[in-house]
């Protein structure tokens, strides 16, 4: 028979390499799931990294976006600044700005003087569109002058047009001898050199001056007459000594002949005063809405003596 202690020790032997299978099962499965758990955090912070990176890769193309945008609105606001600005002075000009009043007039009276004399008349944008339908009405004998040169531009077109008619150019070249309107003293339009317009004739001088010797050598009707001498008495002249070479057919293109403060006392005054002293009758035949140009086309002129 076993004795008691040595049975004692044998169980404890077996419940402490119980106890120490139980602990090692405990640690082992312990460490498992603290792999498991440590994996599965890995994971879930890779994934987070993941998303960090293409937030920041979706912030850095708004950013980009944006950038262009801040640009546009910058320009934005400063085209609203100059809006502003500019509705502010239409405000001042509508209310006080005098020259912009008496332009506005000139337009209302030009406006309606075109309804009630040129109501079927062709209207052009620029002058030389003008211009040019004015020479292409030119269906007579006879040569084509111009008188206020300038710089040479219309002259071209005329030469250009013309090409089998005699042009001639008549300027002083030292600007008008007298002051027109605000903003045109005398000697507005001074030229420091003669222009260079191949294919035309120019003659130097006051038109009252030169006049009378050119048309005492000259002979022959004047088929053309762009008449750009801007003043009332410049004007004047020229009609009264050419004016008796216009015959049935002649084209006669005014320069400033309404739509500016004044026009009833320049271009057109001169036109009319002529007319009723010579009973010559003609058609309205042509303007530029937006500046000063008026074609006319003369029917009869009882005073002709081409």
């Amino acid at each position: 028979m076993m004795s008691r202690r040595p049975l004692r020790a044998i169980v404890r032997k077996r419940l402490q390499r119980m106890l120490r299978e139980v602990l090692d099962q405990y640690a082992s499965v312990r460490e498992e799931l603290q792999h498991r758990r440590y994996g599965e955090l890995a994971e879930g912070l890779e994934a987070l990294r993941e998303q960090l990176k293409a937030q920041q890769a979706a912030a850095e193309a708004l950013t980009a976006e944006v950038a262009p945008l801040r640009g546009e609105m910058a320009t934005i606001r400063a085209e609203l600044g100059a809006v502003r600005g500019e509705l502010t002075g239409f405000e001042v000009r509508a209310r006080r700005d005098l020259h912009y009043a008496a332009e506005v007039a000139a337009a209302a009276e030009s406006a309606a003087f075109s309804r009630a004399k040129l109501p079927l008349a062709p209207a052009f944008p620029h002058p030389d569109e003008t211009l040019r339908y004015s020479v292409g009405l030119v269906a007579v004998p006879g040569c084509a002058l111009e008188f206020g040169v300038g710089g040479g531009h219309t002259l071209r077109l005329m030469v250009e047009m013309l090409p089998d008619r005699r042009v001639v150019g008549f300027d002083v070249f030292t600007g008008l001898p007298e002051p027109w309107r605000t903003g045109f003293p005398a000697g507005v339009f001074a030229q420091e050199e003669l222009p260079d317009v191949p294919g035309a004739d120019l003659v130097v001088g006051l038109f009252e001056d030169v006049l009378p010797g050119f048309l005492a050598e000259n002979e022959g009707p004047v088929a053309y007459l762009h008449l750009d001498a801007d003043l009332y008495s410049s004007t004047k002249a020229v009609l009264d000594l050419v004016g008796p070479r216009l015959m049935a057919g002649s084209v006669v293109l005014f320069d400033e002949y309404f739509n500016y403060p004044g026009w009833q006392d320049g271009e057109h005054r001169a036109w009319a005063e002529y007319v009723e002293q010579t009973g010559l009758t003609f058609d309205y035949a042509g303007y530029t809405y937006d500046h000063e140009q008026v074609i006319v086309v003369v029917i009869a002129h009882p005073g002709s003596r081409p």
